[in-house]
């Protein structure tokens, strides 16, 4: 079911994206790197994010998946037709880019605000793993992939960033990570390895709510 609310939501941004914001850049990582363990390294250099994946450097971005145990469900939002990468797919709950000044758990609080009209602690957050994910070469941007959990539920109220987001809906868990893993163009890509993390830690947090 698509839907979303007619309430106004006042931290939501008036545009899509914007082009001046200022990223960290990252070194690209290594090729060991540990979704679980690692952290990526900063080179000390800040680049405006229309730069920063024009030039296809790396930089970070937080996820926040939202998801009802009680159904196993996961909330997904609809990307609007004036972002400028994956415009129109389902993508995740909530999301987006790490600003210079922020840290990854105040964009994680900033994004759902914005994007969801929800306000949580950063101690509701779960983080699960870390994925460097080069998606430059599919529409996106090379970005080390910070992502979290939200316990949540289907009754769970929400005023959309319409700029951002144009609808949202809840899909089973095993639906969302099989369109993910086979690659189905209705949805913002996810690497392999995002894809295997993801649903590992699903399992668990779903097997923990028996």
């Amino acid at each position: 079911e698509l839907y979303h609310t007619m309430e106004a939501n006042p931290h939501a941004l008036d545009s899509a994206q914007d082009p001046n914001e200022v990223f960290e850049i990252m070194e690209p990582p290594p090729a060991n790197f540990d979704p679980h363990a690692d952290f990526p390294t900063s080179t000390a250099s800040f680049i405006t994010r229309e730069v920063c994946h024009k030039q296809g450097l790396w930089h970070c971005s937080v996820h926040i998946w939202i998801v009802d145990t009680t159904s196993s469900s996961i909330l997904l939002q609809k990307r609007s037709m004036k972002k400028d990468t994956f415009p129109g797919r389902w993508d995740i709950s909530s999301a987006g880019h790490v600003e210079k000044g922020k840290s990854i758990l105040e964009t994680a609080e900033c994004e759902l605000a914005e994007e969801l009209g929800i306000r949580v602690d950063a101690g509701e957050l779960q983080f699960a793993f870390t994925i460097p994910a080069e998606q430059a070469p599919l529409g996106g941007c090379n970005a080390y992939e910070h992502v979290y959990f939200l316990h949540g539920n289907t009754d769970t109220k929400m005023s959309l960033g319409t700029e951002e987001v144009s609808g949202v809906s809840w899909v089973p868990a095993s639906k969302l990570l099989s369109a993910l893993s086979n690659g189905d163009d209705n949805y913002a890509p996810r690497t392999e390895q995002y894809c295997e993390a993801m649903g590992s830690f699903l399992q668990k947090m779903l097997k923990g709510s028996d």
